[in-house]
């Protein structure tokens, strides 16, 4: 078994779509071979990581690429706790100090006491910020004029172009993955030594 079990894999114009299993990399690998049209191409190997078999040994693809272009929907990016962890880069909104994601927690800036029913629900993009537990706890059940804090920036619904399907703040991000991954990722990754 490799150490690395899953690849990165491009669109035509090298821009990232998402993750994949190695498995599911390596089939499609030989299937580019027999139809190139089809399938993916290898960009980038993980060094020293081979998969063994009665024959012979591969590497592990760590890049891929689709060899035809694969047109994306542009759609509104789901709310959970992880993508507002990645579009706030892992720094507490209130402190602006940077954190592992198990130490962050999100946070209402207008608390759910004192949000109107009519503004529909509370918990969305533009009234959750990524916090650490220490500025939660301060900030309590109060309005950030009533505690004295203020954001680092005013939260926002982020773009889809700046989320890699399958990248979480949780992930081990693999070095050859980095140059092509948004801005958003590397920084997570060399603020936390994630990447091996």
């Amino acid at each position: 078994m490799p150490r690395f079990t899953r690849s990165l894999c491009l669109n035509a114009n090298m821009q990232p779509l998402g993750v994949i299993s190695w498995r599911r990399a390596i089939t499609l690998f030989f299937i580019n071979q027999e139809n190139p049209s089809k399938g993916l191409e290898v960009i980038e190997y993980y060094n020293d990581d081979y998969i063994k078999t009665s024959y012979r040994s591969y590497q592990v693809p760590s890049v891929v690429r689709s060899p035809i272009y694969i047109k994306q929907r542009k759609n509104t990016i789901t709310f959970s706790r992880k993508n507002v962890f990645i579009r706030d880069g892992l720094i507490c909104q209130y402190c602006h100090k940077p954190f592992p994601p198990n130490e962050l927690e999100y946070d209402h800036v207008i608390p759910r006491s004192k949000w109107d029913e009519k503004w529909g629900t509370p918990t969305t993009y533009t009234n959750i910020v990524t916090c650490c537990q220490r500025c939660n706890r301060q900030k309590d059940n109060k309005t950030l004029k009533e505690c004295g804090m203020k954001l680092l920036r005013e939260p926002k619904i982020p773009g889809p172009h700046q989320y890699i399907l399958g990248v979480t703040p949780w992930s081990t991000i693999p070095e050859q993955w980095l140059k092509y991954l948004p801005p958003l990722y590397k920084t997570i990754s060399e603020r936390f030594n994630t990447n091996n």
